[in-house]
């Protein structure tokens, strides 16, 4: 893991942006990084039913230092993940 001052606004290591249909992929994935150490942005961990999926992938975007895409070809058909992408 990187070195970072008290001052970073960086919470996260990785924010993951993945398709519905690659959950588990993603699940899988986030499972590996936090056994090694590091900390983790999922969707399908972080963010509560009601809550602004905006809102998340805004605050991923700004808050997490690197973005990993769990690239599929439902990933690329999908409208809801081109903000994170973009964003990354």
């Amino acid at each position: 893991m990187s070195d970072r001052g008290a001052a970073s606004s960086v919470r996260w290591d990785f924010l993951l942006s993945y398709a519905a249909e690659d959950r588990p992929w993603a699940e899988w994935l986030a499972w590996q990084l936090e056994a090694a150490g590091y900390r983790v942005l999922i969707e399908a961990w972080d963010l509560v039913p009601g809550s602004n999926r905006s809102a998340h992938v805004q605050r991923g975007a700004l808050e997490a230092e690197r973005t990993i895409a769990i690239l599929s070809a439902a990933y690329l058909n999908s409208c809801y993940e081109q903000p994170e992408w973009q964003a990354a």
